[in-house]
């Protein structure tokens, strides 16, 4: 038993040894991976490339990484500063979502998904997302952001009632009971619009208990009672009738005013963006405009060096002919030394038969060897002459030979350089005549820019003046609506004055009848009871 437990557990160790060598080598694969993406990125602006290794770094369970390279797809996809298609939206939907699962409670990209949503029109989507981070945070205990969340989902849809109570009761949870009212008063007056006042009443008085010295709210609470006790006349379900309808027409003058200022903040981060993307673009141009220039100043001082060598090898060249000149001279003045040393040897090859067949009778034998003396002199002054010439004829034929090699060297070496010269004019005027393109494109591109902001500017310029004319006309509509209301609560409230005179009077009304009634009903029960006594006093009789 006890082996087979030792066997089992040696079983699991390398079981575990195994998975982890398996997971080791899937780590170091998928960090191989993350690098050939890496490589591959090149300007750094491939959304898929970023997408993929930050799907890479989620595998490897470093969160912050991944969450850098989601970071940088949405900068990609952002890149150009323009209004995204429904493909690109997606993708940035469920980017933000993939970072949002990875930080559940990242504010800034919940808000963006937010934005997105609404851009989409996808209302629904953006009231749960707020919704879902709104529990999250009250989970958490940060009531004060998960309310935030909870204005954001009012600002899309204000008759939530649930999301109201919520945030209502996360109000009271920070000891807030005015803005805890407030949202009960919001969910009453949402219960009263629909007719439906026994609800309405419920909220209002949990508002008024909450914020008991708000005048507004007990009023509301008072009217709301008569409404269900039936004792408005109606004149007055009229009147509240039509406040209700003012109401709504504020808060659609109100969404409209919200709408009319989105589109201008749009319109400002459109223009913001555009000059952005233009400094961009005077940037860039700036830099390639300083890179050729630098170019074009290497490439001129490449060519100057290339014409002090093209120079200093023609010198050498010039140089090496002249010596090679001088040592032709050398030759020839030793050559024709060499022929006189020739002609005098075989003249005294001549001369020497001729005089020692005729010897002069005067001759002495001193004399005789002096001239044979002078005789082997010279023919070993002949032979070492004959030799040095030799030797200085090779030494002039290497040396000529090397100095015909040199300019040979010399002479590729020009040509070389000759086409390299060549090559780098080309080059260079190349590269002039792409600096002039650049220029041109450049300019071209500048003018284009220059245009397209002037006219978004005048259009820009035309849509504020037509907001600012709605919104002027929105506000006077909305004062002329708080007017109107204003009228209309003062005639409610006028009829309800006199409704409750009226009902006053009548209950004085009803008082005095009563008391009479009940006098009359006295004075015929005595006159009753007299008569009753008469009668059995007339029996009696």
């Amino acid at each position: 038993m006890h082996g087979d437990l030792e066997q089992e557990e040696s079983i699991v160790v390398a079981q575990r040894q195994e998975q982890n060598i398996l997971r080791g080598i899937s780590a170091s694969f998928t960090k191989r991976k993350i690098q050939r993406c890496q490589r591959r990125l090149g300007n750094g602006r491939d959304v898929e490339l970023h997408v993929t290794v930050a799907d890479l770094y989620n595998h490897l369970g470093d969160a912050r990484l991944a969450i850098e390279s989601f970071h940088s797809a949405i900068k990609s996809l952002l890149y150009t500063g323009t209004p995204l298609n429904a493909a690109n939206s997606d993708q940035l939907i469920h980017i933000y979502r993939r970072i949002l699962a990875l930080d559940p409670l990242n504010c800034e990209i919940a808000l963006k998904l937010g934005q997105e949503y609404l851009r989409r029109g996808f209302q629904y989507r953006a009231i749960e997302l707020h919704s879902t981070l709104a529990e999250r945070y009250a989970k958490k205990g940060d009531y004060q952001k998960a309310t935030e969340h909870y204005q954001q989902i009012f600002t899309i849809e204000s008759g939530s009632i649930t999301a109201r109570i919520a945030c209502a009761k996360l109000y009271e949870k920070m000891d807030a009971p005015d803005q805890a009212a407030e949202e009960y008063s919001h969910i009453g007056d949402i219960y009263f619009e629909h007719q439906r006042f026994d609800g309405a009443l419920e909220y209002y008085q949990q508002a008024a208990a909450l914020d008991p010295d708000d005048t507004d709210i007990e009023q509301k609470v008072h009217t709301t009672q008569q409404v269900l006790d039936g004792t408005l006349i109606p004149q007055a379900q009229a009147s509240l009738q039509k406040l209700t309808i003012l109401n709504q027409d504020q808060s659609r003058l109100k969404r409209s005013l919200a709408k009319k200022e989105q589109i201008e903040q749009e319109l400002r981060s459109n223009i913001h963006v555009l000059k952005q993307r233009y400094a961009q673009s005077e940037v860039q141009k700036n830099q390639q405009l300083r890179a050729t220039k630098t170019r074009l100043e290497e490439l001129s001082t490449y060519v100057a060096v290339f014409k002090d060598n093209l120079e200093q090898v023609t010198l050498e060249k010039q140089s090496l002919q002249e010596q090679l000149e001088q040592e032709l001279r050398y030759k020839q003045d030793l050559e024709g030394k060499l022929a006189k040393l020739s002609s005098l040897v075989a003249s005294d090859r001549k001369d020497k038969p001729s005089e020692s067949s005729q010897p002069s009778p005067s001759s002495l034998p001193d004399q005789t060897q002096r001239l044979e003396s002078a005789v082997i002199r010279l023919h070993e002054g002949k032979v070492r002459l004959e030799k040095q010439l030799h030797e200085k004829l090779q030494q002039t034929s290497q040396r000529e030979r090397r100095l015909r090699e040199h300019l040979q060297q010399q002479n590729s070496r020009g040509t070389t350089l000759e086409r390299q010269l060549s090559e780098a004019t080309q080059e260079q005027q190349q590269v002039e005549r792409q600096l002039q393109q650049q220029l041109q494109n450049s300019l071209h591109r500048e003018q284009s820019l220059r245009k397209q902001m002037k006219r978004l500017i005048v259009q820009h310029e035309q849509i504020l003046e037509q907001v600012e004319r709605e919104k002027q006309e929105t506000e006077e509509k909305y004062r002329a609506t708080q007017a109107q209301m204003s009228a209309v609560e003062t005639t409610t409230m006028t009829t309800l004055e006199q409704v409750h005179g009226e009902l006053s009077l009548q209950y004085d009304l009803e008082s005095d009848f009563s008391e009479q009634f009940h006098e009359s009903l006295q004075e015929i029960s005595r006159l009753l009871y007299t008569q009753e006594q008469e009668i059995s006093q007339l029996e009696q009789l």
